[in-house]
């Protein structure tokens, strides 16, 4: 049995962010971030919550509370030891959009070329309001400095999707790939890969040029789930590339409101192409910090990245606090193999 080690220990846990009570619009939870390590720095894309938030009646299905003015924002970091992180005191990407006016959620960076591009979740419209229902789709920005930002709108099919992110270099005979959730937070849930000739066809997609793919989406998914589960899988970090495959790090299936952290490896050239899945947890809330809060329950990874011989895994602890955990990845790729079929 493998799992993640906490840092700076399973013993002596603690998670390495927490939210800035004095910054407005981080100061109730900053959680799932996304990471990439480029020229030595460890650089972050945070969601968070602002003072406003506020809760109202409990859930009936689930542990927690109905939230209002549940509005995200996206915050930069950096770090020389992927530990300690310097913030910014304005964030990086506001809901400021009539596609992400009410949500800029859940960012996944990923380098391509020279440019950084980041997919995120956008909300159109007030979450829990009766009167209209939000559209919940995958947007993209970009950056080749975090300074100066652009938005480039949707790019996402229109269904109820997010949890998406680019590959970092060519694949599937020179396509561009974007690895995305569809139906996410449901039993169809699963995640798929779609390819592109260009950045510039990923960026002119219509909603009609979507029906083909998402007809035989749930077919083709490279990581799928059974019907009788209450949550299908989702995409966690940005994909990493190994000498064994890409390594996706991910949100685990589950039967249950519980939200825990796994693996799977995927072919280097055709990566819709499983090659072993681990079929239980590298990680799952055990901690108080992962435990209690905002949304109890959850571990969930959204930044992997590879440091030496080491793997960093980064993940939103009960949408609260942001954690660390870590393993040696030659020892987290031979567990893998172990599954295959």
């Amino acid at each position: 049995m493998f799992r993640l080690q906490r840092y700076p220990s399973d013993e002596n846990a603690k998670p390495i962010l927490i939210p800035r009570k004095d910054i407005a619009w981080e100061a109730s939870a900053v959680f799932n971030p996304s990471v990439v390590y480029d020229n030595d720095i460890f650089r972050m894309l945070y969601r968070t919550y602002p003072e406003e938030l506020g809760t109202t009646t409990p859930k009936y299905y689930r542990p927690g509370f109905k939230l209002s003015n549940q509005k995200s924002y996206i915050g930069y970091a950096e770090s020389k030891d992927g530990i300690n992180f310097e913030r910014r005191k304005d964030p990086f990407i506001a809901p400021d959009q009539s596609f992400d006016m009410y949500g800029c959620e859940d960012p996944r960076v990923t380098k391509f070329d020279n440019t950084f591009y980041i997919t995120y979740t956008a909300i159109d419209a007030p979450l829990g309001d009766k009167t209209k229902k939000p559209n919940i789709r995958i947007a993209l920005a970009s950056t080749k400095d975090f300074i100066t930002i652009v938005k480039h709108g949707i790019v996402g099919p229109p269904v109820q999707s997010k949890a998406a992110a680019l590959f970092p270099e060519l694949i599937n005979n020179g396509k561009i790939g974007l690895a995305m959730t569809i139906s996410s937070d449901s039993s169809t849930s699963h995640v798929a890969i779609r390819y592109y000739n260009s950045i510039d066809e990923l960026l002119n997609q219509t909603d009609d040029s979507w029906k083909e793919f998402l007809s035989c989406s749930k077919e083709k998914a490279v990581l799928k789930t059974h019907w009788w589960l209450e949550r299908g899988p989702e995409l966690g970090a940005t994909p990493i590339k190994t000498d064994r495959g890409w390594l996706f790090i991910y949100s685990a299936e589950s039967m249950a409101y519980v939200w825990t952290i796994t693996a799977a490896l995927v072919d280097l050239h055709e990566p819709h192409k499983l090659i072993a899945r681990i079929p239980s947890f590298l990680l799952q809330p055990v901690t108080l910090y992962e435990r209690e809060g905002i949304v109890p329950e959850v571990t969930f990874p959204e930044g992997a990245v590879i440091v030496g011989s080491d793997l960093y895994v980064y993940y939103g602890c009960a949408d609260t606090v942001i954690g660390l955990a870590t393993c040696k990845l030659n020892e987290l790729l031979d567990y893998i193999e172990s599954f295959k079929q």
